[in-house]
């Protein structure tokens, strides 16, 4: 079978650089510094977690490879957590047995694992909406994100070795169409505001939500969905709400519109009245619902492929290759919604984040920072920076950021291990178009002056997603990277040691301690090492991309309306499948981006003859479709022509059909969008 084991994110990145602006939303919120929450997030041993007390585990081995990684990287973190409470010996499913790990095991299995993509699991899904109040962080967010990584060590195991990607045949799905929240340039999108206006708009009022999530509120909080925009106010409101609550006439308690699970299980706001106000909700969403017309049925004469949902179909593709040895902090912003930032580091304590201010979840991972947000640890989880790099006298910060601006100055703060504006162990800043990287040790002073900056005339940072490092070490001192390339920047002092580090300072993202250093942008991803990572560390891991990607492989076969007497497009008809494969992603909270599209075969069940020569079989006006329709925007392949030829096909890189990108609009979500291919010609077939 073919091995993926690269990704192109250098033609990724590009894309995602020349197709579009960040465009973004989420939902702000704050907590107090002083009431983060310190966990060891599956890895540790902090006595700060949440537990039951679970007993020592004395019962039999695991059995199989799989069942002791299970037992390992899920069962022995979930018996510490509340999930142990009824899924030990209180519950019918009892996959934290704590007599026998082999039956938790099959009971864990029994229940459906999807091993192509850990996030697309009942587990996570039962973390992330409250299951029984089971939730042991103070964000179901946080909790769907943490158990995440568990199923994901079960799966997959931990490895810091590059990962090689296995491109498998996914369930083959026939397209379905089904109804969804018009988007802006649709048909229906004037017909769905007028709806959300009449039904859904004026609870917002009635509730107090114009309070805070507009504008011109007295502490601003996105997202404006009670806007006196009314459009604004429903494209703020789409991803809050789940179309299926009326399309299944779901009762209350089933409910999944976010609307209503703020008020029915998270109590915001609402005082006595949070179930008469969550069920007046849920009956607005439905007469809203009803309003919106039905879909058209895909057309007969169309050409197309078999049907993918990017999170129950992709194989996930991010992260293979990436460094992360000697990594004692790290954030993925994968949490997605909340005020709590896991540490995913493993390290102890977790250096957890608290979001406070103006910020916004990014869709595809990230928190975008606006004026007063900031995402801070507390001083004694922090203080594991020092006592580590003062013992390694090395260090390195990563981040992915795209900076929202190029006139930030101060430096602006993007990352700050500090006490307030003249006292630092280090920081990575911006002025203009220039990173900053600011660091106490022998040979400056206690503020981190002088600092090493880019050069003005390079004007390496600019305002889009880039890949920054910075390292120091007592050879070669500090180093700034840009996009895996070192900078060429000189260290202005000889290197020194850290020996006079203070840990009593406190790590921040977005700010300085005093609140007064500001910076606007979007961090996606960052780290910090206690060893400097070399050049190859550096390249491999921009390399590796940020966020979660994906690979979509669109089956080449058109089947009646039974699913049955398919036939294969290409007309190859040698007893593999042909298919072509997308690299896919959440771009944004309002988009997707696909690109590199290529064919690949897949050999099928009983074949063992080789693969047959083809040559000349056409390929021409590929689109994308999404929900039983085609977007007008987006169709970057719709004056594709080719043709396949097995010359051209290769074991690594089956048949390159396009090099470049492009951006779709989201609908429903990533959970819910159904993606298929459609073609003007391909093979015997047409609709022209």
């Amino acid at each position: 079978m073919n091995v993926i084991s690269k990704l192109n994110t250098r033609t990724w990145l590009t894309s995602m650089l020349m197709l579009a602006a960040l465009v973004l939303s989420g939902c702000g919120g704050g907590a107090s510094t002083e009431t983060n929450e310190q966990y060891n997030n599956g890895l540790g041993n902090s006595d700060d977690q949440v537990t039951s007390g679970p007993s020592t585990y004395t019962g039999p081995v695991c059995s199989t490879e799989d069942a002791c990684r299970f037992k390992q990287y899920f069962y022995d973190e979930l018996r510490t957590k509340t999930c142990n409470n009824c899924h030990g010996n209180g519950s019918e499913t009892k996959f934290l047995n704590p007599d026998n790990v082999n039956q938790a095991y099959a009971q864990a299995v029994g229940i459906g694992i999807n091993r192509n993509n850990p996030a697309d699991n009942q587990f996570v899904e039962n973390a992330g909406n409250g299951h029984w109040d089971a939730c042991w962080l103070s964000s179901t967010a946080a909790c769907a994100s943490e158990m995440t990584d568990y199923v994901d060590r079960w799966i997959n195991g931990v490895s810091s070795s590059s990962t090689e990607i296995q491109l498998t045949a996914p369930d083959e799905y026939q397209i379905t169409v089904t109804k969804q929240m018009p988007v802006a340039g649709t048909a229906d999108y004037a017909t769905a505001v007028n709806a959300f206006q009449t039904y859904i708009y004026p609870l917002f009022a009635e509730y107090n939500c114009d309070g805070c999530h507009r504008s011109d509120a007295l502490t601003p909080q996105q997202p404006y969905f009670a806007s006196a925009d009314i459009n604004e106010a429903y494209d703020a409101s789409r991803s809050k709400i789940d179309i299926e609550d009326g399309v299944q006439d779901r009762v209350l308690a089933e409910a999944l519109s976010r609307f209503v699970v703020r008020q029915r299980s998270e109590f915001h706001n609402c005082g006595e009245a949070c179930m008469a106000n969550a069920q007046e909700m849920l009956d607005a969403i439905k007469a809203f619902e009803d309003a919106i017309p039905n879909p058209d049925a895909v057309p007969d004469s169309w050409v197309t492929s078999r049907a993918l949902i990017l999170e129950r179909d992709g194989i996930l593709a991010s992260g293979g290759g990436r460094i992360d040895t000697g990594a004692i902090a790290m954030w993925e912003f994968s949490e997605g919604d909340g005020a709590l930032v896991l540490d995913k580091s493993g390290v102890d304590p977790a250096m957890n984040l608290d979001l406070t201010g103006d910020y916004n979840w990014v869709g595809g991972n990230g928190i975008q920072f606006l004026p007063g947000g900031k995402a801070q640890a507390t001083i004694v989880s922090s203080s594991k920076l020092a006592t580590r790099i003062k013992s390694s006298n090395a260090y390195s910060l990563e981040a992915w950021v795209a900076p929202a601006n190029v006139t930030q100055e101060g430096p602006a703060r993007i990352m700050t291990y500090s006490d307030g504006n003249t006292s630092r162990n280090f920081t990575l800043g911006q002025t203009l178009y220039n990173y900053d990287f600011l660091h106490r040790s022998s040979s400056t002073d206690g503020n981190g002056d002088p600092a090493l900056s880019t050069a003005d005339d390079d004007e390496r940072l600019q305002a889009t997603l880039q890949h920054v490092v910075v390292t120091f070490d007592p050879i070669n001192g500090r180093r700034i990277y840009v996009n895996g390339e070192f900078t060429g920047d000189a260290d202005p002092t000889s290197a020194g040691n850290l020996s006079g580090w203070d840990d009593g300072f406190v790590f921040i993202m977005g700010n300085e301690a005093t609140g007064d250093h500001p910076w606007e942008g979007i961090i996606r991803f960052a780290a910090v090492y206690d060893r400097a990572l070399s050049q190859d560390e550096i390249t491999t891991n921009f390399d590796a991309g940020v966020g979660e990607k994906y690979f979509l492989l669109f089956k080449l076969e058109q089947c009646d309306d039974l699913g049955e007497n398919c036939e294969d497009l290409t007309g190859i008809n040698d007893g593999y499948d042909s298919y072509v494969v997308f690299q896919a992603a959440v771009f944004d909270s309002y988009s997707y981006l696909f690109s590199d599209p290529y064919l690949y075969r897949i050999q099928g069940e009983g074949t063992t003859t080789p693969e047959s020569s083809y040559n000349a079989i056409p390929l021409m006006g590929m689109r994308i479709g999404i929900n039983g329709k085609e977007p007008t925007v987006g169709q970057a392949y719709a004056k594709l022509q080719t043709t396949l030829d097995s010359s051209l096909y290769t074991e690594e890189t089956g048949q390159v059909l396009s090099a470049i990108g492009t951006v779709l609009p989201m609908e429903g979500g990533s959970n819910s969008d159904e993606f298929f291919l459609t073609f003007e010609q391909i093979g015997g077939f047409s609709d022209v």
